[in-house]
């Protein structure tokens, strides 16, 4: 009759542990290897970490790093965030309204600051300083004629990324016949309202 032939079974081997890290890093490089030191190594990577005391000059800069407001566990470099929302709207309002224009316009009131965000960021030693503010309304008189020319100023999209690129809208809600200087006045006091938002910045930024 036919005779089979008898084939023997594919043979696998069984790679020893470090015979199979190094076969598995010639066909990756994204194999990570735990060492039985302290050390970690990423196999295919030229870099070796390894935990090491700090040196005085590091220790001294970290140190810095608390002197400058920074919990100290963030002198690590790890991410931190600290909000002044409520803080930064009603300094905001007081600031405004120390502002008189040069026409004699005073800023009364500021009705309205609309999702006002405000907040230091540290992160890998280094502070910032971030304020966003959709809206803010101001209510506005003249003070030379007790308030019989009164209006309003709308701010939207106030960034501390950019802070020449606010809109900036006048209302006039009553004149005495001289409402073309009233909005030239108000239209030329934006470099005033740039001014305060620097000024609060700052003041959150010292904190």
């Amino acid at each position: 009759g036919t005779q089979l032939r008898s084939s023997s079974a594919p043979q696998l081997s069984r790679m020893s542990g470090d015979e199979d890290k190094g076969a598995l890093a010639e066909r990756s490089n994204y194999y990570y290897a735990h060492s039985n030191t302290s050390s970690k190594t990423l196999v295919g990577a030229t870099e070796i970490y390894n935990h090491k005391a700090l040196s005085p000059e590091e220790a001294q800069k970290l140190r810095r790093h608390d002197s400058q407001g920074e919990s100290s566990w963030n002198s690590a470099g790890t991410w931190e965030e600290k909000d002044f929302s409520k803080w930064a709207t009603e300094r905001l309002k007081e600031l405004i309204t120390e502002i008189q224009t040069p026409g004699g316009l005073q800023f009364t009131d500021v009705p309205t600051v609309d999702d006002c965000s405000c907040s230091v960021v540290f992160s890998r030693g280094k502070k910032k300083t971030i304020l966003e503010i959709e809206k803010v309304k101001i209510s506005w008189n003249n003070a030379h004629t007790e308030g019989k020319s009164k209006g309003k100023v709308e701010l939207t999209d106030v960034s501390s990324s950019s802070l020449d690129d606010f809109q900036f809208a006048v209302k006039v809600d009553k004149d005495e016949g001289n409402k073309p200087q009233l909005e030239a006045d108000l239209k030329g006091c934006k470099g005033l309202l740039q001014s305060v938002f620097k000024k609060l910045i700052e003041e959150v930024s010292a904190k």
